[in-house]
């Protein structure tokens, strides 16, 4: 499919003014929230296809204003994401206690082709970014449902089990998270790829940090926060419901480096255009420089020979899913 570019088209001086939240479930509404609470857009549109959840979601947010900087904050449709900077779809099935994100890919798909076409049509200048799961199956089929550039549709991939790895790895050194540098790629799934080789605390790699700090760090110790950072998702869904705070803040970190033009470094989902000689369309997270425009292509990491293995692994797991789909 021939797309179109977007050179001199997104005007990064503009910023982003405008956001709509396609989808007002758990996910929408608590990145509504945390937009809301920071004050950075001007306009925020809920769209869901249960009006009165979205006119509750917008009353209840509206409310933290008089403490917040205000906002126009307001419930729409489809329609009304046509004048909109970035457009942010988390419509779709909930995964439940015992799926797995890729259980969701069927359901999810028919649901996505039967609206996402509209968007990019009314909207071809805007930037997509995909959150429902599976989100690199989703964000695959969304891209190849528009016209748009490789850059201005991306999913949120792996940003969130990037946090998780550096949350839970700070932890075990006893180490502020911020000071570490550390990257989840792949698949946002069971088959995602814990980059160790190429894990830093602030200038150091994980031995140098742990050799100068005197902290013991064993492979046993290593397979055992792999493990915990697969199956946070299933843990937290099992205790409560769903997954949103910490994608919310995912989120939003995405659309602060994309208003700000920030060049933000992030693990998001995106075309790979053939990097590794996988696929051209094929979308797994690898780092991607985040500006007004959107998701830049892909670096290519240089990865230990286990860590490649993984990666070409996942890419095979998330094409295999896609391709069954059969579109």
């Amino acid at each position: 499919m021939q797309k179109l570019t977007i050179s001199n088209r997104i005007d990064a001086a503009r910023g982003i003014r405008k956001v709509a939240i396609i989808g007002v479930g758990a996910v929408g509404s608590t990145f509504a929230f945390t937009m809301a609470s920071g004050g950075h857009v001007r306009e925020v549109v809920l769209v869901d296809h249960d009006q009165r959840r979205a006119e509750g979601e917008m009353m209840d947010i509206s409310h933290c204003l008089p403490y917040t900087q205000p906002i126009n904050l307001r419930v729409g449709d489809l329609d009304d994401a046509a004048e909109c900077d970035l457009i942010v779809i988390t419509a779709g099935l909930a995964q439940k206690p015992g799926q797995t994100r890729l259980d969701l890919v069927k359901g999810n798909a028919e649901i996505f082709s039967e609206f996402f076409p509209r968007l990019p049509k009314a909207n071809p200048h805007a930037l997509f970014a995909i959150i429902t799961n599976p989100v690199d199956v989703m964000t695959r089929l969304a891209w190849n449902l528009s016209e748009v550039s490789p850059q201005q549709l991306f999913g949120t991939g792996t940003v969130l089990d990037t946090a998780r790895f550096r949350m839970l790895l700070g932890s075990e050194l006893k180490t502020d998270p911020r000071n570490i540098h550390a990257y989840v790629i792949g698949e946002h799934g069971d088959s995602e790829v814990i980059a160790w080789s190429r894990a830093r605390i602030g200038p150091y790699d994980l031995p140098e940090f742990c050799k100068l700090t005197g902290r013991d760090f064993s492979a046993e110790d290593q397979a055992r926060i792999g493990t915990q950072v697969r199956q946070a998702a299933y843990q937290i869904i099992e205790r409560k419901g769903a997954t949103n705070f910490a994608i919310g803040v995912s989120m939003m970190r995405i659309y602060e480096s994309l208003a700000h033009n920030m060049s933000t470094l992030q693990t998001v989902s995106r075309p790979l255009n053939g990097i590794y000689g996988l696929p051209e369309d094929l979308c797994l997270s690898l780092p991607c420089m985040l500006m007004r425009d959107g998701a830049k292509n892909p670096l290519e990491m240089n990865l230990d020979d286990e860590e490649r293995a993984a990666f070409m692994r996942s890419a095979e797991v998330v094409d295999d899913i896609y391709q069954k789909l059969g579109i």
